[in-house]
């Protein structure tokens, strides 16, 4: 009895060390957020004494973030159409194949996609540059995809294994082809899984940074990199700096409950009579 409630406390004390650890920079940059520049260093600190909304006023009025923050929802939501148009076969295909080849494939290139970003810097930059991609959104759109869509067939082959072979060999047997099973068939069963990984590809094209600092300059920004705007040499506007991360934190907030909900598996109630 005393070692499970000795382990129990303990892993509840490491749980609320991490969560302190963890949300204390984010509750600090909300505080931030709201309050007037006067209470910013005021000692001792207060959380939000009057809140304030003219640090979220001022970047909303302020048109380059504004046009980055546009870029940034552009930017995103193409990646995950172009990368989910690509990984969806791919991981049907591969899910189907289940050829040792095709897995030690995907697994190296999951390889070389772990690899750190800076190694592919100068390659694409240069790249980019002759073929008149640097500061567009298309460039950024092609960078993004590139990375998303193995982890995207990674995640899409598991989640089709799971859709029961007997309701696809029933469609083929009925004379469907093997296009016409994977969208009338697999597609729906996996779609739990589908807008997960969708989700998952979303967040990480809203968080990039390394490329979207590198390969854009005015036109192409993108609000992650935005957010500098406010930290120049001459001294960091705290306050709209910190309203500029919330904004960057919403779609996080929206988005992230559900990833739990869809990542229970594809939903095949009914699909099979025994």
């Amino acid at each position: 009895m005393r070692h499970n409630l000795a382990r129990y406390v303990y892993g509840y004390a490491v749980c609320f060390a991490f969560a302190v650890f963890l949300f204390s920079p984010i509750l600090w940059t909300l505080s931030t957020s709201m309050k007037r520049p006067i209470e910013m260093f005021q000692w001792p600190p207060v959380i939000v004494g009057e809140p304030s909304g003219q640090h979220y006023a001022a970047i909303i009025a302020d048109k380059e973030f504004s046009s980055a923050l546009i870029n940034s929802i552009i930017v995103s939501m193409s990646t995950v159409v172009l990368t989910m148009a690509l990984s969806i076969p791919a991981a049907f295909g591969i899910s189907h194949l289940q050829k040792k080849a095709m897995r030690r494939l995907l697994t190296l290139v999951l390889l070389l996609r772990a690899a750190p970003g800076m190694i592919y810097i100068i390659p694409y930059f240069l790249l980019f540059r002759e073929i008149h991609l640097i500061d567009t959104r298309l460039g950024l759109i092609i960078i993004n995809t590139m990375f998303a869509t193995p982890l995207a067939i990674w995640y899409l082959s598991s989640f089709f294994d799971q859709v029961p072979r007997e309701v696809e060999e029933a469609a083929i047997m009925d004379g469907a082809s093997m296009v016409q099973t994977m969208v009338l068939i697999s597609i729906p069963v996996a779609r739990s899984g589908i807008a997960a990984t969708g989700i998952l590809i979303f967040i990480g094209s809203w968080n990039e940074f390394l490329f979207a600092l590198t390969l854009t300059r005015d036109e192409a920004k993108t609000a992650a990199v935005a957010i500098l705007n406010f930290m120049p040499f001459e001294g960091t506007d705290w306050g709209r700096a910190a309203a500029a991360c919330v904004l960057m934190l919403a779609p996080i907030v929206i988005f992230v409950p559900f990833i739990k909900k869809y990542m229970a598996g594809p939903t095949t109630i009914g699909a099979v009579k025994g």
